[in-house]
């Protein structure tokens, strides 16, 4: 089996701006909290992968003490 950790979607800051130049807000019934990704489209993220369930968590604890913006991590068997 093999392990990988995913970090929650967090919402959109208030005012961001898309790629157009304009400005929004997620509406309200958006919930990206019980969103899961191992890497967003187009980042430079790295998906972290493992053989081992342990190791998984190591770095997931890793991740997330070095997250500024709070959001949570976990591991997921692939």
């Amino acid at each position: 089996m093999a392990y990988r950790v995913v970090k929650q979607m967090t919402p959109a800051p208030t005012s961001s701006v898309d790629r157009d130049g304009n400005t929004f807000v997620d509406p309200w019934w958006v919930e990206r909290d019980t969103i899961w990704v191992a890497k967003l489209s187009g980042s430079s993220d790295q998906v972290w992968e493992f053989a081992n369930e342990s190791d998984a968590n190591s770095k997931k604890d890793e991740l997330q003490s070095a997250d500024s913006t709070s959001r949570l991590y976990k591991v997921v068997e692939v």
